[in-house]
């Protein structure tokens, strides 16, 4: 453990700096520079922030807000663009549907999987969730149940198969039909020894208490048993994650094994498992997760599902915040939890600075670091979180701090996480047609095509005049959540083709591109009519199915809106050789050792592509560097278990 923070009164040489980052300037600005850079700060502070993604607003509530363990003025939190967030991004100025809030990045969490995420948002915070398969927001906050997020249809290789769009079922894929475009011989089609009634699934080589990983197999019934206490779930899951770490596959670590190279050993050809990736969000690529890594997330979620929680929401759901009241109630956007403690954060006196991108951070001599932004400015600080992705870690180069400094161990873990890339679009209609016409209210539909290839109906934010009668209603809806091309050569890359300008860790540009219909540019135009194109043909199914007439169509959209995250995406710690027994939570919390530098991001964290990871990077460096007592708020065995114990086990 290290030195608790100084607490020494510290000034800044220049004098105080503004909130938003209007710093003191030695020289005034250049009549002709840009409109977003600021006059140079060169400062200092007791602890910089650098990053203003959920994991580093959360790092300055909890430092000065929640524990109020350090002064708000020892604390400067910076922020490359004019907007905090990071992959969160919660849009409320749509053309024509202002207040509509969007969420084109993160945009949901898990009440039971993500213990830390819930607890912040309802308990610390006191926001208000509800379901997230909820379209209109009408069901009351307590319901017990929310609506079932099932996939209405999937079309793949250009052949589509229904679902039961009234009773809510998904398509049966379990068993081989001749329609099935995969060229699998019969004994693939079902596996070697599998019953022809069900066809394997990379899952279930590795997950049951047939998995391929017997540390897991021979607890999971146990795990899965609903009458065991959370107490005891959590105990078991420590059993597994510990036994894990010191157990192999064929002699190999479970940390250098891929979930595929387990399939690929069951049996599973990689047509296969092409399957799974035309059948499951992400691709084949999640299962180029680790083993390890696998391993902890499937024995915690298993413990989790006997958390109990509050009545505020239902009890096991994906939910969002919301706000407002009654027939006015709307989603507040993932946004509302980091603005909630960004505002507290203000307020207590955090000094607050934007349009500052890090350029650099060096060591500046025994007791400070130097952190240099592109704006010409500078801080100089005793500790800094870096809220940074992979790309962003990287983009500060290889002379910068701390992979300048970092062992040979975390730099070969940093090289094996994968940025997944994505996108989401967004369309707007003054009539939500897929709620009157279509009657499809929750669930998902699966398209083959580049421009729409995932839409779900209960996401995208609608208001009605008449919660009760859905004709009233207007608004947006997902059109496309893509991870894979229909080729799965690239993630998320037809969306990025797209985009008005690259969005990347060294530019200054945005994620979203908006699209209006009375307004196209040429180049917008391919995007436009890709779009609306994909929509009608995916729906044509649905439409059949529902005996609509065939001068039935989807009306073009008011405008669009196109979110590109292919070069900053979520991210999947893949099989590599490692070179200690560490957890790879215990080395990025602290990468360069002996250098007060820590890395707070979803990258970081063992719960990939939610904000939950972020919030775990952040505490666990909080808590084993700055010696911060658990949160209150947060439930002590989620703490020692996750945090405390860096998801080791026992």
């Amino acid at each position: 453990m290290e030195e608790k923070v100084l607490a020494r009164v510290v000034s800044l040489r220049l004098g105080p700096l503004a909130v938003e980052g209007v710093a003191l300037a030695r020289d005034p600005p250049a009549a002709d520079s840009h409109p977003t850079q600021l006059r140079a700060l060169d400062g200092f502070c007791e602890i910089a922030i650098i990053g203003g993604g959920i994991g580093g607003v959360y790092t300055a509530w909890r430092l000065a807000v929640d524990t109020n363990a350090v002064r708000p003025s020892d604390v400067c939190l910076f922020e490359g663009s004019d907007r905090f967030g990071g992959r969160i991004y919660s849009v409320d100025d749509v053309p024509g549907y202002e207040g509509f809030v969007t969420d084109v990045g993160a945009y949901r969490f898990h009440r039971q999987e993500h213990p830390m995420m819930r607890a912040l948002t309802e308990d610390a915070l006191s926001l208000e969730t509800a379901c997230y398969t909820d379209p209109t927001m009408t069901l009351p906050m307590n319901v017990k149940e929310c609506p079932e997020d099932v996939r209405k249809f999937w079309t793949t290789r250009t052949v589509t198969f229904m679902g039961d769009l009234d009773a809510g079922k998904e398509p049966d894929l379990s068993a081989w039909t001749p329609r099935m475009p995969f060229l699998l011989s019969d004994a693939e089609k079902w596996g070697p020894g599998q019953s022809r009634r069900e066809r394997p699934t990379l899952m279930d080589v590795f997950s049951g208490n047939k998995s391929m990983i017997p540390e897991l197999a021979s607890r999971w019934d146990r795990l899965k048993d609903e009458s065991i206490t959370f107490e005891a779930a959590m105990a078991l899951a420590d059993e597994v994650v510990a036994d894990a770490r010191k157990g192999t596959y064929k002699g190999v670590p479970y940390s250098d094994v891929s979930v595929v190279q387990l399939a690929r050993d069951a049996g599973m050809s990689p047509e296969a498992v092409a399957i799974q990736a035309a059948f499951r969000s992400g691709g084949a690529a999640v299962f180029n997760t680790n083993v390890m890594a696998q391993v902890v997330a499937s024995a915690r979620k298993a413990a989790f599902e006997r958390l109990q929680l509050g009545a505020k929401a239902p009890a096991a759901a994906m939910i969002v915040p919301v706000t407002g009241k009654g027939a006015s109630r709307k989603r507040a956007g993932l946004a509302a939890v980091l603005h909630a403690m960004l505002d507290a954060v203000r307020t207590a006196g955090v000094r607050v600075h934007k349009r500052h991108r890090a350029v650099a951070v060096r060591r500046w001599d025994r007791s400070t670091i130097r952190a240099e932004f592109a704006n010409g400015g500078a801080v100089t600080a005793q500790r800094v979180f870096l809220n940074m992705a992979k790309a962003d870690l990287r983009a500060l180069g290889a002379a910068s701090e701390p992979m300048a400094s970092a062992t040979a161990d975390v730099a070969r873990r940093v090289d094996a996480i994968l940025s997944l890339g994505a996108s989401k679009t967004y369309c707007f209609w003054p009539s939500a047609w897929w709620l009157d016409d279509l009657r499809l209210t929750a669930g998902d539909g699966q398209a083959y095509d580049d421009a729409v290839a995932q839409l779900r109906y209960h996401d995208g934010p609608v208001q009605c005049a008449d919660p009760a009668n859905v004709s009233t209603c207007r608004g947006g809806l997902l059109v496309s959540y893509q991870f894979g091309d229909s080729t799965q050569a690239a993630s998320g890359l037809w969306g990025a083709t797209h985009a008005d300008a690259p969005h990347t860790p060294t530019s200054d540009t945005d994620a979203l591109t908006v699209l209006e219909r009375r307004r196209l540019t040429p180049r917008q135009r391919l995007a436009w009519t890709a779009l609306v194109d994909g929509v009608r043909a995916a729906h044509r199914p649905v439409a059949a199915a529902r005996n609509l007439s065939a001068r039935w169509t989807i009306p073009e959209p008011d405008v669009c809106i196109l979110a590109s995250w292919f070069d900053i995406g979520l991210h999947i710690h893949r099989a590599t050789t490692t070179l200690s027994d560490a957890a790879p939570g215990e080395l990025f919390v602290q990468p360069a050792p002996g250098l007060p530098i820590h890395l707070v991001n979803e990258a970081w964290g063992d719960n990939f592509g939610w904000a939950e990871g972020a919030l775990q990077s952040a505490e666990r460096a909080l808590h084993a560097h700055m010696r911060l007592p658990p949160p209150g708020w947060l439930n002590r065995l989620v703490h020692t278990a996750v945090i405390k114990k860096f998801n080791k086990g026992s």
